[in-house]
C-alpha cells in the first residue's frame, strides 16, 4: 500500500486527505492547522483496543499471567478471523465519532501492521493480516482520521525491564521507534496522528528521551498528523489527552490552549482491553451521553474506547450502545 499523499520539498501536500476535506483550503495553505480545526471539531471518537492480551482476558498488560516462552507463542493462537475494519469504520460513523484510534504497537512489542522490525506482528501470527492497513484503507475511503496508538518507552519485547538509563540505550531505543513511525507514516496514506501511551516510563530519568526530535520527523513525515503524549511531557504535544477515571470530572487540564481529548472506556474500570467477567456491566447509552455533555462543557473530544472480543469482533454491548448515542446525536445534536 503506497503513501496516497505526497509531500514537496516545501511540504506541501499533492492533494487533500478525505478526513480533511472540509477544510481542503486551509490544507493547502498549512497542513497542521487544518488538522487542528478538524479535530476542534470532531466531538467524538472510537477507540478500537485489540491485541495478544485480548486472547487472554486479563488486562492490558497481563505480566504474570504467562510464563514468557508462552506469551511469544500467543502469535500462534492470534487468528482474528471476525476483525473487519468495515464494520468498526462504519460503527464509528453511525455513532457520530469523526476518528478512530488504533494500537499500531502494544507494550509487549506486539505490532499490527507489516514491519519490518520483527517478526512480533500480526502478518506473522497466524492470522497473516496487517490490521494498521486494513484500517487505514477503509478510514481514507469513508473520510475518517486514524490515530495509531504507540506506547513509548514499553517493549517487552526488546527491553522486559523497560528501557535501561543511560544516553546509548536510549539512543538505541529512539532510533527503533524512529524506524517504525517512518514505516507507519509512510506505508499507509494519511494518519490523522501519533498518541503516544507510556507517559509514566519518563520519570525520574536522569537523561530525558529527545522527543522533540521524535516531534519533527512526525511532523516532517506528514505535515497534517497530530501528536499526543496523554496528558503532556514536553509541551510540544497538538492536543492532550486525559483518562477517565470516574466520568472525567477533574481530570483534564484547566491552563491550556491545546485541544483536549477525554478517553472514556466503555467497560467498567480504566482498563481498555477485553475482560470477559464486565459482560453486561458496560457502559449505558444515557451513561455515555452524561459523558460526551461533561468532555463538551471541558471543550474536548470524547474518545470512546471499546474493548474487542478474542476473535477481533465487536463486542455486542457496544454496539448496541453506540448506535444508540449516534442515533440521539442526531437528532438532538451534541449534548
Amino acid at each position: 500500500m503506497a503513501l496516497t499523499v505526497n509531500y514537496n520539498e516545501e511540504g506541501m501536500p499533492d492533494c487533500v486527505p478525505t478526513y480533511l476535506f472540509d477544510q481542503a483550503e486551509r490544507y493547502k495553505e498549512n497542513p497542521r492547522d487544518a488538522a487542528l480545526e478538524w479535530f476542534n471539531s470532531a466531538i467524538l471518537g472510537l477507540s478500537l483496543h485489540f491485541g495478544l492480551p485480548s486472547l487472554l482476558g486479563k488486562g492490558e498488560e497481563p505480566q504474570g499471567v504467562l510464563a514468557e516462552e508462552l506469551y511469544r507463542k500467543l502469535p500462534e493462537h492470534f487468528h482474528c478471523k471476525n476483525f473487519d475494519a468495515v464494520d468498526a469504520v462504519e460503527l464509528a460513523i453511525a455513532a457520530g465519532a469523526r476518528y478512530i484510534s488504533f494500537p499500531a504497537v502494544l507494550p509487549d512489542g506486539f505490532c499490527l501492521y507489516h514491519t519490518s522490525t520483527t517478526d512480533f506482528c500480526s502478518v506473522h501470527s497466524a492470522a497473516q493480516r496487517d490490521l494498521v492497513g486494513e484500517l487505514a484503507s477503509t478510514c481514507e475511503f469513508h473520510g475518517l482520521g486514524l490515530f495509531l496508538e504507540y506506547p513509548f518507552g514499553r517493549n517487552r519485547q526488546r527491553h522486559p525491564q523497560g528501557v535501561p538509563q543511560g544516553v546509548m540505550p536510549q539512543a538505541e531505543y529512539l532510533d527503533f521507534v524512529k524506524e517504525q513511525l517512518h514505516e507507519l507514516l509512510t506505508l499507509y496514506g494519511p494518519v490523522a496522528g501519533i498518541s503516544f501511551t507510556g507517559r509514566e516510563t519518563l520519570q525520574g530519568r536522569q537523561t530525558p528521551f529527545d522527543l522533540a526530535d521524535l516531534f519533527k520527523l512526525i511532523h516532517f513525515l506528514q505535515p497534517n498528523a497530530l501528536v499526543s503524549f496523554r496528558e503532556g511531557v514536553s509541551g510540544e504535544e497538538d492536543f492532550l489527552t486525559s483518562a477517565d477515571l470516574e466520568a472525567g470530572e477533574g481530570l483534564l487540564p484547566t491552563n491550556t490552549t491545546r485541544p483536549l481529548e477525554l478517553l472514556s472506556c466503555l467497560t467498567p474500570g480504566n482498563d481498555r482491553s477485553y475482560h470477559p467477567e464486565h459482560a453486561g456491566k458496560h457502559l449505558k447509552p444515557d451513561q455515555v451521553w452524561e459523558r460526551l455533555g461533561k468532555a463538551h462543557a471541558a471543550n474536548a473530544n470524547l474518545l470512546l474506547n471499546t474493548a474487542l472480543m478474542p476473535d477481533g469482533s465487536l463486542d455486542l454491548e457496544d454496539i448496541q450502545t453506540l448506535l444508540a448515542v449516534g442515533e440521539r446525536m442526531e437528532k438532538e445534536g451534541r449534548p
